[in-house]
């Protein structure tokens, strides 16, 4: 190996910079010195080479393209002009009118308007990059004459084309460029539009041609739904209303809110419906999102709505920043827009009316976008402290109020009041919350809630579709034999078949949209507002800065009696939604409102008319206590627990509503008491863990004494009734059932068949409502008599209680214990071990009152001894009991059957007694005689107390009565004292002789014979 040369290091060599340094490239050559400026080209020369170039013509047909390959249209009249007057072949501005309508009249595929959009946008680039050599104030000058014209000639194109030929257009040529990309050759840029909009004062054709483009933006959008390209239309439609003047003209035209629109014309035949129209519940978006319904799985169908809800927002997103941009531009076209929205509200009351023909209403995805907007434009004024609450003008509605709500129910006024209120208009003008605010409640009631209201029916609908094919199919063997018979057999089952699908797939849409978190965290915010207005309406104070007190003032305001119905209903349907589907987006201030709402109007009952309103309160709070998730009391129990506003008013509220329950006056009121107590005990076994809430309880009979018995009382009648309605329903829910298993049922007609499974359906319905309320009220019973046993034995209801127990008893180990045999028990719940141990539990509980005792005795109907033997021995054999508890079920039975003996001896002692001693109604000897003011009859306190608990009336001349105005006769009461006093001590006397004569301790047989 080489050693390695050792290198030697470069040397630097350093030139004399030269004197005049030159401009090197990046190879270190020289750079060629530039040459001297070359002189700018004439103004006539830089016109045509600029002219040709804008508007891509030739005066030379041998040039057919530019040095860029763009073909050149060849202007040959203006050839010909310009030689006949022996002008230098060159464009210039005062040719170039003809030479724009030649151009464009040759213009490439007959596009007038699309050469000279791109011709626009050539010449307005130009003016932007422009760098002029020479007279700069005069080539600025062409280039904005060009620009001028070449807007003029666009114009042209749309409103007269039949001058650039005869290929006339058929729609308006400005929308296909509206539809297209702005920045794109083809699009409507902002430089159009700017300059449109500047010379829309000086020529109203541009304001014609503009307004005509949204018109027919908006008519062809109206064949489409969200499975199509619609996202072009709402981007064009934007891109014309961001531009004042042009929001301006297009909410003048006739088509923006025409007053004879149909309802169902409205989303197709007014400017905005298109746009609003657009909705995953269409229903062929549905049938797409959710095709073959009936066979996809539970996760098919949340991937599906999940999207549907994503596409849904974006739209909704996009249809309030046309609508905010609106509103923004100006005070004119403000009004108008609030218009098209009163129009969408005011034409569609019939989406609400007991039968709906949806094809004269707008559809529910129109309304239920509406809706979402309106939401979306009252946000900025809903913040969390209810800053610009005192902005929404209470006198709205008495100041020609867009809002239609002269045949609207009220909330607590007859027609009379009501237009005796409203005659006496407000002065001034109501501002922009106001009129939102107003419109969105209105909304909500003809959009959001309607919609859940149609889901709801839709889903009727379609189980009782699903019935009647299964019916169907079953005839099918009478069509075999016959293959014409048979086609047409077929083609009906795949028509109910495709019916079924298609409701299944737009309730699965429907269910989407309405369950959307954003959406409804939306609503949910403008609710909040709504509850804290009417609140401050109802109580008078300035909420939320001042405390809520009840009761509510005696004295109604009328501003609020005379408020459409649908404020209240609007917020009960809404909430019973949500804290039934989607409780988790409810926030915990919201919770507050929602319990302080409910509590107010279920405390002042007559505050609202409507019991199906007051009802839905109760509905409320029940969901608001059913578990979810990690919650056990659900989203408000802990809030009805806590709130020291719950505590003072909840329990009264909810006994007063079980009271005034019995009668709601709808044709099926007798059911939908029951189902209405059975969500009240739900929430008082939620919060009877609260010691506070006995407390109250225990007041409630101290204090309010006539209240409480009503309350018990109710509770025990219905107690009776639902257990033997429970058992009625259980015979004859056996009885069908043998029936249709019969060979006989299959020998009946089909309409017969029909007929008998929809009874048999009816009585389980009835079997599982009815024994869910006796479970429920045997469970309070057993809350309330383990709390306040004082309370639940006072005169007034310590015998019907005590006869309400006997009965049951009597029920569940007598002589009718063999009607609780039930087929599939655990289908309704039923269990008669359980439902055993509840009555004995209350009889425990109430076991150590020496008037209960006697009071089971006096029950002449159902007490008998024995069954305290059964009950104590089926305990121990089949119910599982404490051994401490079975004994002292034996103690009672041995005390009961103690004083039955005592007093059955007490009433031989008294013999028969006077005819005037004895109740007119129950034939029994009175106890505390008093006398009726109309009537002036003598009746037993205890009988005519019983009595008016259900009959506010005298028994003997049906006379309003209140047991107040009974009057104690006193002088008989004394003389049926004295009566007993002296025959127990002349019985007493004749046992002691008889003892003493015999003298063996034994009385003396004193009978004859």
């Amino acid at each position: 190996m080489q050693p390695e040369e050792k290198q030697t290091a470069p040397q630097i060599k350093i030139r004399p910079r030269p004197a005049s340094p030159a401009k090197r490239e990046s190879d270190g050559s020289e750079k060629a010195r530039p040459k001297p400026a070359k002189e700018p080209d004439s103004l006539e020369v830089w016109q045509d080479r600029s002219l040709r170039s804008i508007f891509r013509v030739s005066l030379k047909p041998e040039e057919v393209r530019d040095l860029h390959g763009h073909h050149l249209v060849f202007l040959a009249s203006t050839r010909e002009d310009l030689v006949e007057s022996k002008a230098p072949l060159q464009l210039n501005v005062d040719a170039l009118e003809g030479a724009i309508t030649e151009a464009a009249s040759h213009a490439p595929g007959g596009k007038p308007f699309e050469y000279l959009l791109s011709c626009f946008k050539r010449v307005s680039k130009m003016i932007r990059n422009a760098r002029y050599d020479g007279d700069a104030e005069a080539r600025r000058d062409v280039l904005s004459e060009a620009r001028r014209l070449c807007m003029s000639y666009c114009i042209f194109a749309v409103t007269m084309p039949e001058m650039f030929g005869e290929n006339v257009p058929s729609t308006n040529p400005l929308v296909d460029h509206l539809l297209a990309v702005p920045e794109s050759d083809t699009g409507i840029c902002t430089d159009f539009l700017d300059e449109a909009t500047a010379r829309m004062d000086e020529d109203d054709s541009i304001k014609d041609a503009l307004v005509g483009s949204a018109e027919e933006l908006s008519h062809r959008l109206a064949t489409q739904d969200m499975l199509g390209a619609y996202q072009p239309y709402m981007t064009g439609l934007y891109n014309l209303v961001r531009f004042k003047k042009i929001a301006d003209a297009i909410t003048r035209s006739p088509r923006w809110a025409p007053p004879d629109v149909e309802p169902q014309d409205i989303e197709t035949k007014t400017i905005l419906g298109p746009f609003f129209r657009l909705s995953p519940m269409q229903l062929e978006v549905a049938r797409s999102y959710f095709s073959a319904p009936k066979t996809r799985d539970r996760a098919f169908i949340t991937n599906a709505q999940n999207a549907i809800r994503l596409t849904l927002r974006t739209h909704q997103s996009e249809l309030f920043r046309i609508v905010d941009v609106i509103v923004k531009s100006g005070p004119e076209p403000r009004e108008r827009m609030l218009d098209w929205f009163a129009t969408c509200v005011n034409k569609n009351h019939k989406k609400r009316a007991m039968r709906v023909d949806y094809r004269t209403v707008s559809s529910d995805g129109f309304v239920v976008n509406v809706t979402n907007v309106l939401d979306q434009l009252c946000n900025p004024f809903m913040d969390a402290m209810f800053g610009k609450i005192e902005k929404i003008d209470v006198n709205y509605l008495r100041r020609a109020p867009r809002v239609d709500i002269s045949e609207e129910t009220k909330i607590n006024a007859d027609l009379k009041t009501a237009e005796t209120f409203f005659e006496h208009k407000a002065s001034g003008t109501s501002n922009f919350i106001s009129e939102v605010f107003f419109l969105t409640v209105a909304a909500h009631h003809y959009g959001t809630e309607a919609a859940q209201e149609r889901m709801s029916t839709l889903q009727k609908t379609v189980k009782r579709m699903e019935q009647d094919l299964k019916t169907f199919e079953a005839d099918r063997q009478r069509y075999e034999s016959d293959p014409r018979y048979l086609a047409q057999f077929e083609r009906q089952v795949d028509n109910i078949k495709k019916s079924i699908d298609d409701n299944w797939s737009t309730i699965h849409a429907t269910n989407g949209v309405l369950l959307d978190e954003v959406s409804q965290a939306l609503s949910m915010q403008f609710m909040r507002y709504v509850i804290v207005w009417l609140l401050r309406l109802a109580s008078g104070k300035n909420l939320p800065k001042e405390q809520l007190e009840l009761p509510l003032p005696a004295e109604q305001p009328d501003v609020f009696r005379c408020l459409p119905e649908y404020f209240l209903e609007d917020i009960v349907d809404n909430f019973k939604f949500i804290t039934g589907n989607i409780p988790g987006i409810i926030t915990p201030q919201q919770c507050n409102e929602i319990v302080e709402i409910c509590i107010t109007f279920l405390r002042n009952t007559e505050y609202v008319f409507n019991p199906g309103v007051k009802s839905g309160l109760v509905t409320i709070l029940f969901y608001g206590v059913q578990p979810y998730y990690n919650k056990a009391r659900g989203l408000l129990g802990d809030v009805l627990i806590g709130s020291p506003f719950a505590q003072k008013h909840l329990l009264h509220a909810l006994m007063r509503f079980y009271i005034e329950a019995e009668s709601t006056g709808t044709h099926n009121q007798f059911y939908d008491k029951f189902n209405i107590r059975y969500e009240i005990f739900q929430v008082i076994k939620c919060i009877w863990v609260n010691t506070m809430y006995r407390d109250n309880l225990a007041k409630e009979a101290s204090v309010n004494t006539d209240f409480f018995v009503q309350f018990v009382n109710m509770v025990v009648n219905d107690v009776t009734f639902v257990l033997d309605e429970s058992l009625t329903a259980f015979r004859e829910i056996h009885d069908l059932s043998r029936e249709i298993a019969s060979p006989t049922f299959a020998a009946l007609n089909e309409e017969q068949r029909k007929e008998r499974q929809e009874l048999l359906d009816d009585k389980k319905g009835k079997a599982k409502s009815f024994m869910g309320l006796t479970r429920e009220s045997m469970e309070t019973l057993k809350l309330f008599t383990e709390t306040l046993p004082d309370a639940f034995t006072m005169p007034e209801i310590v015998g019907r209680l005590a006869a309400m127990l006997d009965y049951n008893l009597e029920t569940m180990v007598g002589s009718k214990r063999k009607n609780l045999v039930v087929d599939n028990p655990q289908e309704y719940k039923f269990d008669p071990k359980a439902l055993l141990g509840d009555i004995v539990t209350v009889f425990l509980n109430l076991s150590a009152k020496p008037n209960f005792i006697h009071a089971i005795v006096h029950d002449g109907r159902s007490y008998k001894q024995t069954n305290f033997d059964a009950a104590a021995d089926i305990m121990r054999k089949h119910v599982y009991m404490a051994p401490e508890d079975i004994r002292k079920w034996e103690a009672l039975a041995q005390r009961v059957a103690e004083t039955a003996a005592a007093e059955a001896q007490e009433e031989e002692d008294l013999g028969e007694p006077p005819e005037e001693f004895l109740d007119p109604l129950m034939a029994e000897l009175m106890i505390d005689p008093v006398i009726l003011p109309a009537s002036k009859t003598t009746i037993d306190r205890s009988t005519i107390r019983s009595h008016l608990l259900s009959d506010p009336t005298d028994p003997f001349n049906r006379a309003p009565l209140k047991i107040e105005q009974v009057v104690p006769n006193v002088e008989l009461k004394q003389k049926i004292d004295e009566w007993k006093a002296e025959r127990l001590a002349a019985k007493r006397a004749e046992k002691a002789a008889a003892t003493a004569a015999t003298g063996d301790g034994e009385p003396m047989d004193t009978s004859s014979g």
